[in-house]
């Protein structure tokens, strides 16, 4: 024994002397709790791929392109991760298509994808298609997601194969929504919103893994004392009620003791639900919130995005909604998508009619 330990010794019969002249007992030694804790479900990241993490401009490995600052492929997804996302961008698209004036070089079927691309990625490119003495008949438009703008004044088109197409800058036109970091890609405005729409996402499948889990209905059903024909009545007459196998739950028969002694029970039949609606506020709270945020970002009245009023009032005079949104958000548009008339010939300049309604109100006027 060392020297430090009869100190330690002597305090502790110190103790002891005195809790026993007190009348103290002494702390019993602490027992084995049976108390369990356990978690399951590794944690899911919000963004698997990081979309939202803005890279820079760098050039590719192979030197031959610039990289996008942001996933395009990400970009893409989003669409389809938000049902409010989708429709906004779809809304837009037809705001242009439904003034485009037609073009004799530039089909519907090519502006409309092409102001697709732009609503999306922020970026649009359009292919001149020439002839044998080297005129340009048509333009085409090229998938904003493949394209990347190379280091040397041209294009490449990438191929899902993993091989790629040059084109020189005199035969592609590129539309740029621009972009304060760099002057290469365009990115779109609604890329600080992404968080909003993935977070919309997440709230919607988690609903959908909460219903298909079983977890919103169901019950445990608790009988006391029964005998065991009573109990297989019981369980029969469950089992062959309407709807069997629909939701999860669980018939159990016991005996009202407790080791051994009879014990009590307040009720002999028992009713425990395991579903559990509380989250349902929760889970519209979110969807709410988000769908507003999305609707801010893209600068879209409820209204014309078709989203349903909340109150009485609704959305006021949509006709007046609408004109305010066509002065400022559709015009702007229009003037970008006219930055490429500075490169387009003569007969294949973009230009855009006035809406019906406001002709209407002009030849009455």
């Amino acid at each position: 024994m060392t020297t430090t330990d009869k100190p330690r010794q002597r305090i502790a019969s110190e103790y002891t002397s005195s809790a026993v002249k007190t009348g103290e007992l002494m702390p019993e030694s602490p027992t084995k709790s049976k108390t369990h804790a356990f978690s399951f479900g590794d944690p899911e990241p919000v963004l698997g791929s990081q979309i939202s993490d803005y890279l820079g401009i760098f050039s590719d490995t192979n030197g031959l392109w610039y990289l996008p600052p942001v996933s395009l492929a990400g970009l893409a997804k989003t669409m389809y991760a938000n049902g409010t996302h989708a429709s906004v961008l779809e809304f837009k698209q037809n705001q242009l298509l439904a003034s485009f004036k037609d073009n004799p070089m530039i089909s519907r079927k090519e502006i409309r994808l092409a102001f697709k691309d732009f609503e999306v990625f922020d970026n649009a490119y359009f292919l001149a298609i020439r002839n044998h003495l080297g005129g340009i008949n048509r333009y085409v438009r090229l998938p904003a997601v493949n394209v990347r703008v190379g280091t040397d004044s041209n294009f490449f088109l990438l191929n899902s194969d993993g091989s790629f197409q040059e084109y020189y800058g005199t035969e592609i036109i590129h539309l740029n929504g621009g972009d304060i970091r760099q002057s290469i890609y365009g990115v779109p405005t609604y890329f600080s919103g992404i968080h909003s729409i993935l977070l919309g996402e997440a709230a919607t499948l988690f609903r959908r893994k909460y219903y298909l889990n079983g977890a919103h209905s169901g019950y445990i059903l608790v009988t006391f004392d029964l005998d065991d024909e009573k109990a297989e009545d019981i369980e029969q007459a469950i089992t062959q009620s309407k709807g069997p196998g629909n939701h999860r739950s669980l018939y159990m028969n016991m005996e009202s003791t407790i080791s051994g002694k009879p014990g009590y029970t307040k009720d002999r039949v028992q009713l425990i639900p395991v579903g559990d609606f509380g989250n349902r506020d929760e889970y519209d709270k979110i969807k709410e919130v988000t769908q507003q945020d999305i609707l801010n970002m893209h600068r879209v009245p409820a209204g014309l995005a078709s989203i349903m009023a909340n109150n009485a009032a609704g959305h006021g005079d949509l006709k007046n909604v609408r004109e305010v949104y066509y002065d400022c958000e559709t015009i702007p548009k229009q003037a970008i998508w006219q930055e490429l008339n500075e490169r387009l010939p003569a007969r294949a300049k973009i230009g855009f009619n006035e809406p019906r309604w406001l002709t209407v109100q002009n030849e009455g006027a």
